[in-house]
């Protein structure tokens, strides 16, 4: 079977697999849990010139790293900051940026990485797999956590406008004052609220890439105001640009992804 890339899109995660990769400095919203293929050690790189090799790691949200994967090939699943798995890493990672782990942790599951590799794993089995990597490394079963209604709400508001709302009218949403709102936000969320509106849109454009859209189509439908600022913030959370998607990645979503993320999710 022929090797290549894949991004496989869920509502609360995305799991992107690739043989290799040398990405320039990025940063995002979402926890990233990577793991290598073949068990060889991939190189991270943190903002301060320090160089960790390692076989899998944990990088926390808005942690700048380079990523050099020379043919070892990588799983890099990337958690929404609104989700359980997500706060749940978060109490793993204990506020380290960059968290080296050991991939025989994955134990058993490693079985399946190389075929995932090789695209042989329907979406089912990869979002089954992507869980049980979290429980392995969390050492718990991902468990839905609640959030505080009045966040879920707010979350559910910049989604369905794409993260084009402004925080008076969140604020609105969740019967809270602007100040108030933006620190329940923080601590329930992990992250900002400006930061996750970003995040969102971020995200949604990336559902774009499902469809045979032209990169300036996707970029109007995603609130860009051309493809050329859409390609600054794709290298600036990604370290690719967002040609590479379109022309090198093989991009699937699940009907759940496509309801919350895709051109077609509602905007009130």
């Amino acid at each position: 079977m022929a090797t290549q890339n894949f991004l496989h899109l869920w509502d609360d995660r995305f799991l992107y697999i690739t043989p290799a990769i040398q990405s320039g400095l990025t940063a995002r919203s979402s926890a990233t849990l990577l793991a290598s293929v073949s068990g060889h050690p991939f190189m991270l790189e943190a903002v301060d010139g320090t160089r960790v090799h390692c076989t899998a790691a944990l990088v926390a949200p808005h942690v700048s790293r380079r990523l050099d994967v020379d043919g070892c090939g990588l799983l890099s699943l990337n958690l929404d900051p609104a989700s359980s798995a997500y706060r749940m890493l978060a109490r793993r990672m204990g506020g380290h940026g960059i968290q080296p782990i050991d991939a025989r942790r994955f134990g058993g599951l490693r079985d399946e990485f190389e075929p995932a590799q090789h695209g042989a794993l329907s979406s089912e089995r990869l979002q089954a797999l992507s869980a049980k990597m979290v429980e392995a490394i969390t050492e718990s079963a991902e468990l839905a956590v609640p959030l505080d209604p009045r966040i879920d709400r707010v979350l559910q508001s910049i989604r369905a406008h794409a993260g084009q709302i402004a925080l008076r009218d969140l604020a609105a949403v969740a019967c809270l004052s602007p100040d108030r709102l933006t620190h329940l936000f923080a601590e329930q969320v992990g992250v900002s609220v400006k930061r996750y509106a970003l995040w969102t849109k971020v995200r949604r454009t990336v559902q774009q890439f499902t469809g045979q859209r032209s990169l300036t189509d996707v970029a109007l439908i995603s609130g860009f105001t051309d493809a050329a600022h859409m390609s600054r913030t794709f290298q600036r959370y990604f370290g690719l640009p967002p040609s590479f998607l379109a022309s090198r990645v093989r991009v699937t979503a699940d009907e759940h992804a496509s309801h919350a993320w895709g051109q077609n999710a509602p905007l009130h």
